[in-house]
């Protein structure tokens, strides 16, 4: 994929039940606060799991969870540092292969 499809292309798969159409919708919360979905950068250079995190993010109802899988060097501070910022709590943040990590981000 080239980097003037990202313009032409959907950023995030968007299945019928995701809101706004954004997301991937994995499941509801266990403790039935609101639902969990989920990103996919894998293999996206920084920025853009950070710029897409924030695009998918909107979407969302407050209490939803945003699960961010990425392996970009630079998001492991750009992302916790950004969810910081905008008063985002972080519920999950775990490096789960070599050079990938996986970030749970709540919308507040």
């Amino acid at each position: 994929m080239s980097i003037f499809s990202r313009f032409t292309k959907p950023l995030i798969a968007q299945p019928a039940e995701a809101p706004g159409g954004s997301v991937t919708a994995v499941e509801d919360r266990p403790d039935g606060s609101g639902r969990q979905y989920r990103l996919d950068t894998i293999g996206q250079v920084c920025p853009f799991p950070l710029v897409e995190a924030k695009q998918a993010i909107k979407s969302l109802d407050v209490g939803d969870e945003l699960i961010i899988d990425f392996d970009c060097t630079q998001g492991t501070d750009s992302i916790p540092h950004w969810a910081a910022a905008a008063g985002y709590p972080v519920t999950n943040f775990e490096q789960v292969g070599d050079a990938t990590w996986t970030i749970t981000v709540q919308k507040a």
